[in-house]
């Protein structure tokens, strides 16, 4: 028995270029469940053609709300018009018969005849073309519809003998005819009163509050190498090209000239929180001329590095803009493998009477949203929450703004507001100690609530989801925006405890065979223990596809502020249990592991992983809350903290009253006489066992290497298998199941 644990430690402490590494991300799993429809260019039946209305000046949007045309495919709605559209008709407009075909060379009519000539009876042959026709030809490969016309013969040969009293005798048609009538149906979407309101016709870009530091104003879109369904345009290493497009409706601007100065100015950012464009990567700017079907370049970047923001302004000067139908277009260019070569984008701006000097955007706005109104926490279980015996709700926060005028503003009242299912619980007043905020400067909004914030007196459900709206107020004109002057957070009480504010920004891993991820976690005072059942992590694809790397849960104590022994691992001679990387979108992005037992914690604790191969695993990394400190690797060494700023994604999920059980299945062992021996086997090993079963045996990666039929006592050859871990999996006769972890070595 000594030896078998002394391979299995043996095993297990194999580290191969043992590291931990950050990497960009490849998906994006907030838009995974987006879809991407059909707006332009090529179609088919059934396709949608979403009208659109057009814009006026002045045209403006900082972000902090969705200003992007929403696509619809539900064809009961009213504005939805279906039309049936078909290819061929005749020069008067009539549309050719259902059944017609046609061929774009000539067809004929074929006579043949018998004469005498010098006495001999001879077959003579007289061909006749069929006389042509001109159609109208509609082309279906693209919209809008264009159409050609064409002269055509008809889709028919005839053979006629005259000796014979048919007419014709033989009449056939082409089975492929180079023209046949056809039709296709076309949704038409009219625009919606909703649509006034948006700006832009594609979604690449993605709109968000985590990839800017230091943001001007709520919101910023993202530029990068994920189309807008939050995958890669390109999965293949190394394909780079223009990515993401951001395009905005059409204009009228016939009616202005030169002398109406208009200005198209915009704030860009390099890299953010995401990754930094390479110098040969870069962000543009393009104006579409209508008359020319055109659309020709105005501004260009490269690629650098600054958290920066940076500003530009551009004057329309050439007449040939001022068109109606004139629009307007980002896009980058840069890697189109994932999440990578990020841009930002905030505060477009394009009106009339601007000057070069018009640069600011006087606006005062908040520039970003709670993360939680919880002291450590963005989640805590409801029922913790109730259980706590000390404060666990803020007392005061703190939310940014910025002054983006040459004035200072003068505060007005406003408060913070509570709800619960829609219904105003409390109102909090704003009490201002500063009443100017200055001008161009960051100025943090202090909502202070102290003790007479209360959220257990409102309900006694066992899921809550608290609703926040603060606002901000001044007298002081211009305000070029209001609509960044109120924000909304969702305070959410489920059944698990989390740092993360639900985006990832990166993904984190380990580089090592064995290597462990260990994240601390401490139950509210006055909870004492509870039970986990399932553990949540967000895995990210980056780079690498490590779905089908094999890893085992693990869950540890606290042993003076680091792991300590493990409470639980699945990496358990008679139960093991092997896990999967899962890249799917669900709740955020996260996929909730359940545990094969209910596992006891109390006090301080941590949840994570131990890796079977050497593979980054990949899991998600938020680097809007740093909880560094709680973030611990073991590359073989022991146990040390990170060295990156940021949280994983990886959450614990306890029982709850919402459970249907309150254990997990009840895990079936073969008795004292049933067992798996030698292990580690060299080139065989036994089955002791009671009964008839089945033997399957799989390797780390999940495949299924062998599989046996045994009755009672038998003995299984593993001569050819290599040297590894493989797990067996019996299933007995009378509905017994076991795991057993077997060892080969040769």
């Amino acid at each position: 028995m000594k030896n078998i644990f002394f391979l299995i430690s043996l095993l297990s402490s194999i580290f191969i270029h043992s590291q931990e590494n950050l990497e960009p991300l490849r998906t994006n799993f907030k838009l995974l469940e987006k879809s991407i429809f059909q707006r332009s260019g090529s179609v088919s039946s059934n396709d949608f053609i979403y009208l659109t209305d057009t814009l006026s000046l002045p045209l403006i949007d900082d972000f902090s709300t969705n200003k992007f045309k929403n696509y619809i495919v539900d064809t009961s709605l009213p504005y939805v018009k279906d039309s049936l559209w078909y290819k061929l008709y005749y020069l008067d407009g009539t549309m050719v018969p259902l059944n017609a075909s046609f061929m774009t060379s000539p067809t004929y009519k074929m006579v043949y005849d018998s004469i005498n000539i010098n006495g001999v009876d001879t077959i003579s042959e007289q061909s006749y073309p069929w006389a042509t026709d001109t159609l109208i030809v509609k082309n279906f490969s693209f919209y809008p519809i264009t159409f050609d016309t064409l002269i055509v013969w008809p889709n028919i040969t005839h053979i006629d003998s005259l000796w014979t009293l048919a007419n014709p005798d033989i009449s056939f048609s082409n089975a492929l005819p180079d023209l046949a009538q056809d039709s296709m149906i076309l949704f038409f979407v009219d625009p919606t009163s909703d649509d006034l309101n948006k700006i832009w016709l594609d979604s690449d870009v993605f709109l968000n509050d985590n990839f800017s530091p230091n943001p001007w104003t709520l919101g910023t879109v993202t530029f990068d190498g994920l189309d807008g369904s939050g995958e890669p345009y390109d999965w293949n290493t190394g394909a780079t090209d223009w990515a993401d497009y951001l395009t905005s409706k059409p204009l009228f601007l016939s009616q202005k000239s030169l002398s109406d100065s208009l200005y198209f100015s915009f704030f860009f950012q390099a890299g953010g929180n995401g990754d930094i464009p390479e110098s040969d990567d870069s962000l543009a700017l393009e104006f579409y001329i209508p008359t020319n079907d055109q659309w020709v370049s105005i501004w260009s970047t490269g690629g650098f590095e600054s958290d920066s923001w940076y500003y530009e302004h551009v004057l329309l000067d050439n007449s040939i803009y001022f068109q109606d139908g004139f629009k307007f277009r980002f896009k980058s260019y840069g890697s189109l493998t994932g999440s990578l070569d990020h841009w930002n984008l905030d505060y477009v701006y394009l009106n009339e009477n601007r000057s070069q000097n018009d640069t600011l955007m006087n606006d005062w706005a908040f520039t970003n949203v709670p993360i939680s109104v919880l002291e450590t926490y963005s989640s805590v279980p409801w029922k913790h929450y109730t259980l706590a015996t000390t404060e666990v709700v803020l007392n005061s926060l703190v939310i940014p703004s910025y002054n983006s005028s040459n004035n200072p503003k003068l505060l007005q009242p406003c408060s913070m507001d509570l709800f619960y299912n829609n219904a105003l619980v409390s109102s909090h007043p704003y009490s201002a100690t500063v009443l100017n905020v200055p001008s161009l400067s960051y100025f943090d909004m202090f909502y202070d609530y102290g003790n007479t914030l209360s959220l257990a007196s409102a309900v006694n459900d066992t899921f809550v989801d608290f609703d926040f709206r603060y606002y901000l107020s001044t007298n002081t004109t211009p305000e070029r925006l209001s609509e960044n002057d109120t924000i909304y957070h969702k305070q959410s009480f489920h059944n698990y405890y989390s740092y993360d504010d639900g985006s990832a920004e990166a993904a984190y891993g380990l580089v090592g065979n064995g290597a462990e991820l260990a994240y601390r976690y401490t139950l509210l005072d006055g909870v004492g223990q509870d039970t986990l059942k399932a553990i949540k992590i967000h895995f990210s694809p980056s780079v690498y596809d490590a779905s089908n790397d094999p890893f085992f849960l693990q869950i540890w104590s606290d042993s003076l502020g680091q792991p300590g022994s493990l409470v639980y691992s699945s990496d358990n001679l008679d139960f093991p249990e092997l896990y999967y990387p899962h890249y799917n979108s669900g709740l955020n992005g996260f996929y909730e592991y359940e545990l094969p037992i209910l596992v006891a914690v109390e006090d301080t604790f941590y949840i994570g992983w131990k890796q079977s191969t050497a593979s980054r695993l990949n899991i998600g990394f938020d680097k809007n809350v740093d909880t560094k400190s709680n973030i611990f690797y073991n590359l073989g060494s022991g146990f040390q903290n990170t060295i990156f700023n940021g949280s994983l994604m990886m959450r614990p999920v306890f029982t709850s009253n919402m459970d249907n059980i309150l254990n997990a299945g009840e895990i079936k062992y073969l008795n004292n006489s049933n067992n798996i021996f030698p292990n580690p086997a060299n080139s065989i090993f036994n089955i002791s066992a009671e009964g008839f079963g089945i033997l399957n045996a799989f390797d780390l990666k999940g495949r299924l290497i062998f599989e046996k039929e045994f009755m009672g006592n038998t003995s299984i050859m593993v001569n050819s298998w290599e040297n590894g871990i493989y797990i067996i999996l019996i299933k007995m006769n009378n509905g017994n199941t076991v795991r057993k972890k077997l060892i080969i070595q040769h």
